[in-house]
Formats: structure tokens, C-alpha cells, sequence
């Protein structure tokens, strides 16, 4: 009966012993082991009047000591090539003496005492003339702090992949900003026409919809004030016929139609007014049986 009691003391024991490096175990395995490459493309790509982009990596010229970025599933300098690569373009003719160089400043994690992973890269876009000078330029720069839990791993791939996955995302909005900004001129639509003109053509033609009609010209206004009203060109005359009768000195102007003699009516209409009928001297025409004929004589013509 004594070995059963020894054999289940010596059981609870290694049970004991070996939990935590099982628990230890499954924490490290609970770590996601695959990551998302980090790409820009979907993206609006911006693109350049320029002949030619070239990608020039100053962090070798200029290390920063303590750079745990290249431990990164994908390092903060991977993930700054792969987002220049995915936004810009060079879309300007081929025979264009105009270049772009897109500079790597800085692409740095470091860790920094009290358990922060700190992020920090920076870049600028240069335009270069055909003798190299720089005409115009754009910059921008991002940083990421992040307070893992210090009884874990610090370092850990998971918290170096969402240093750089968050500080590429806040580069990326400012990268953009800054060349819109700086870089205007030099920003072209996919075939090549300087965004400037399409939107200076859109806006001719949107004019056609939204011009309000001029005002008549003043002189326009001037004629047609000055032109009497059209009742007081009807009533005057009417006025002047009701006090024509009470005044016969004065006497209407004749037309010229009265001026000239009616072959169907040589001295006037009946119905004309005699105040409107020129005076005219009438010829009587004999009465009848006064002319004879030769040969007879009046009484006979009677």
C-alpha cells in the first residue's frame, strides 16, 4: 500500500515542474507566426512630369545605432521602397530633361529604456532640372511609440510589425499632403496632361452651366426710357379732336391722301366730316333741257 501513495506525491510534483514551461509554451505559440506584406497600392498613385523616378536609401550612409527595424517581419525600410514604388510615377515625356528622386532619410525602431519601441522615418521628393540643381522639392516625416507588456517579449516580431504598419500609415497621409502642397505643378493625371489644365478645362466648361445672364447694355435701357408711353401717344389725339369743335380758327392738317383727288370720289366720301374736307371750287353742270340741239327751239327741247 505505501508504493501507490510515493508513486502520486512523485506525480504532482513533475506536474508542478513542467505547467509553466507548458504555459510558457503555448504563450509563445499564440504569437501570429505570418504578416501582412505592407503595401501602398490600392492607394491613389500619384504621378510626376517627370522622365524618369529613381529611389535613393541615405540610412547606410547614416545608421542609427541601437536599429532593431531590420528584425521587423518587414522593416520600416522595406516598407518606405514598397510605398514610393506604389504612389509614384513618372508620367512625362520621355524626352523630358526633368528627373524625380525619392530620398530615404530615415527608417529606424529603436528600444528605448522602460520597455517603448520607438518608430521614426522620414523621406523627400526631389525635382531636378537637366544640370542636377533641385527646382522643387516636398518632405515628410512620421514617428510611433508603442508600450508592450515589459513581462513579454518587447522585441517580440508582433510588436515590431505594428510599430512600422501604423508609422507607414501616418507617412503615408503626410507624404501625400506635403506634395499636393509643394508639388502641384509638377502633377500630371495617367496620360501625362498637367492636373492644372484639366481642371482649369473643367471649370471653362462648367461656366456655361453656372454663368448668371448679363445685364442689357445701358444704352439699351436710355432708348426705351426715353420713348413716350403708348397710351400717351393714343390719347393725345383724341384729346385734340373733342376740342377741335370749340375752336374753328384752328383747322387739322390734311394727308396726304386728302392732298391727292379720289378717282371714285374726285370731292370727298360722304361720309367724311366736312371739318377734315378741303375746300374745293365745284363746277354746276347745267340743269336739264338748258342746251338745244341746232335746229330746235327751247320750247320744243321742253
Amino acid at each position: 500500500m505505501m508504493p501507490f501513495p510515493h508513486l502520486f506525491r512523485s506525480s504532482m510534483v513533475a506536474t508542478a515542474v513542467l505547467l509553466p514551461a507548458l504555459l510558457a509554451g503555448c504563450a509563445q505559440n499564440s504569437e501570429p507566426t505570418q504578416f501582412a506584406p505592407l503595401r501602398y497600392d490600392y492607394l491613389g498613385q500619384m504621378n510626376l512630369n517627370v522622365s524618369s523616378l529613381a529611389i535613393v536609401d541615405r540610412t547606410a550612409a547614416h545608421p542609427v545605432e541601437g536599429n532593431i527595424g531590420p528584425e521587423s517581419p518587414t522593416p520600416p525600410l522595406q516598407a518606405i521602397r514598397q510605398m514610393a514604388q506604389d504612389r509614384l510615377s513618372a508620367r512625362g515625356a520621355t524626352d523630358s530633361t526633368n528627373t524625380a528622386r525619392f530620398v530615404i532619410d530615415r527608417a529606424s525602431i529603436l528600444h528605448l529604456p522602460g520597455g517603448t519601441l520607438k518608430g521614426n522615418v522620414g523621406v523627400h521628393l526631389d525635382i531636378l532640372a537637366a544640370d542636377g540643381h533641385r527646382v522643387a522639392s516636398a518632405s515628410a516625416q512620421a514617428s510611433q511609440s508603442l508600450h508592450p507588456d515589459p513581462s513579454g517579449n518587447v522585441e517580440s516580431r508582433a510588436n515590431l510589425y505594428a510599430v512600422t504598419r501604423d508609422m507607414m500609415q501616418t507617412l503615408n497621409v503626410e507624404f501625400e499632403y506635403q506634395v499636393h502642397h509643394s508639388l502641384s505643378k509638377w502633377l500630371v493625371d495617367a496620360g501625362g496632361t498637367p492636373m492644372g489644365s484639366a481642371i482649369q478645362t473643367q471649370s471653362l466648361n462648367g461656366q456655361d452651366d453656372t454663368a448668371t445672364p448679363l445685364p442689357a447694355p445701358s444704352a439699351t435701357k436710355t432708348d426705351t426710357q426715353a420713348l413716350p408711353a403708348a397710351p400717351a401717344q393714343t390719347s393725345a389725339p383724341a384729346a385734340a379732336a373733342e376740342t377741335l369743335p370749340t375752336q374753328p380758327a384752328a383747322t387739322p392738317a390734311t394727308s396726304a391722301q386728302d392732298a391727292e383727288p379720289n378717282p371714285i370720289f374726285p370731292t370727298g366720301d360722304d361720309t367724311t366730316p366736312t371739318a377734315t374736307k378741303p375746300a374745293k371750287t365745284r363746277v354746276q353742270s347745267p340743269k336739264a333741257g338748258f342746251l338745244t340741239l341746232p335746229g330746235k327751239s327751247t320750247q320744243s327741247s321742253q
